[in-house]
């Protein structure tokens, strides 16, 4: 049987191969040239609270505007003043959202990581009993058994983890402060950038066609709809994904009578916002601490855990992200384990969004040149006339 590449095909080759040789040198140029990455960091640590601020313009838009164009449709009233109300309206809820979330789950988080660090030794005899246990199964001296465990202490490994955190909570306070700092900036950046929106657009609109030209122009306005498109759907999506995620998770432990609930919501919303990899980096360290508490619990957990990643997806994630991305589970897995190896968890999780970009950058500029050439690309095989 003869086969033969469509001219689709061909492009889409094209696109990836190019996408994938263009994120391994971006990749390799942060992490060789050590000076550029520090830059970027820099810079990034500064634009950290407005970058934030656009993210939460983003998160917010479509609720502000949904006030705006149907709760305050009737009410006669100037168009600048709905702008103000229906963005203030919509600050004020999610502010007092974050501020009761957050009193439920801070204190009882707190409480759990407490209780957690008091029966720190109680855990760490249950696993040197289990030790022990395993090793005479395997026909190993006690002896030798005695000599491992002096080694590894673990009792002294976890009580110095925990014992070196409590000097470090002057600095943890400083972090706090400046986070806290950051977040009222962001939430002002976000407030001005959503009561001026339209303006904001043409401005910048104005300068790219002012400083470019009209091909390069409508090529940096289609990315930059794209970049939106993989903003929206991918990092807003898969955080309310993974809140979602969490508070089931939260219930789900409170139902099943698991200790350290919260504990184990907030490991397990976190880590999930990281693909492919997350749901196990959640769930591997939960399943050891209810090990060493309860293996029945643990048990339980795990079975509840499996269940839950099923659910969230086939159902969750389908209806939360989409599909907008147009990428295959190869490429994420090979962003996510590039992005990982370079920036740790943090990479993990931009790892897929940054090659998303870079493969919308290069699809969006052959579309810009085969429009240029007025060339239609077709299914059918062979040569365009």
């Amino acid at each position: 049987m003869h086969f033969k590449l469509t001219q689709e095909m061909k492009q889409r080759i094209i696109v990836y191969s190019t996408s994938f040789i263009i994120a391994i040198l971006f990749f390799t140029i942060l992490n060789k040239f050590k000076d550029i990455k520090r830059a970027i960091q820099f810079i990034l640590t500064i634009l950290f609270p407005f970058l934030l601020g656009i993210g939460l313009a983003f998160i917010l838009n479509n609720p502000q505007k949904w006030v705006e164009d149907r709760l305050l449709q009737n009410i006669p009233m100037h168009e600048n003043h709905k702008r103000i109300l229906s963005t203030a309206l919509v600050f004020i809820l999610t502010i007092g959202f974050l501020i009761l979330f957050f009193s439920i789950i801070i204190p009882n988080t707190i409480d759990s990581v407490r209780q957690f660090s008091k029966n720190v030794a109680v855990y760490s005899d249950t696993l040197i009993g289990y030790t022990k246990d395993f090793a005479y199964k395997l026909n190993i001296s006690e002896k030798q058994v005695e000599q491992m465990l002096i080694n590894f202490d673990i009792t002294k490994k976890i009580t110095s983890v925990v014992t070196e955190s409590i000097p470090k909570i002057a600095s943890y306070s400083y972090g706090f402060v400046k986070g806290f700092i950051n977040l009222i900036l962001a939430f002002v950046s976000a407030f001005y950038i959503l009561l001026d929106r339209e303006k904001l657009v043409k401005g910048i609109k104005k300068l790219n066609y002012s400083l470019f030209d009209k091909n390069f122009a409508n090529y940096l306005t289609l990315w930059t709809n794209d970049a939106k498109t993989v903003f929206e759907q991918y990092i807003v999506g898969n955080i309310i994904d993974s809140f979602i995620v969490g508070v089931i998770c939260y219930f789900g432990a409170l139902v099943l009578k698991l200790p350290y609930t919260s504990m184990i919501a907030l490991i397990i919303g976190v880590t999930n916002v990281i693909p492919v990899f997350g749901p196990f980096l959640g769930a591997i360290p939960v399943i050891i601490i209810l090990c060493l508490i309860d293996p029945f619990s643990a048990l339980i957990f795990t079975i509840f855990i499996f269940i839950l990643q099923q659910f969230d997806g086939n159902i969750i994630k389908p209806i939360v992200l989409g599909d907008k991305l147009g990428m295959s589970g190869f490429w994420i897995l090979f962003s996510v384990t590039i992005g990982g190896a370079l920036f740790g968890v943090v990479g993990m999780f931009l790892g897929v969004p940054i090659f998303a970009l870079i493969y919308a950058g290069v699809h969006d500029y052959i579309q810009v040149r085969l429009r240029n050439k007025k060339i239609t690309i077709n299914d059918r095989a062979g040569t365009i006339d």
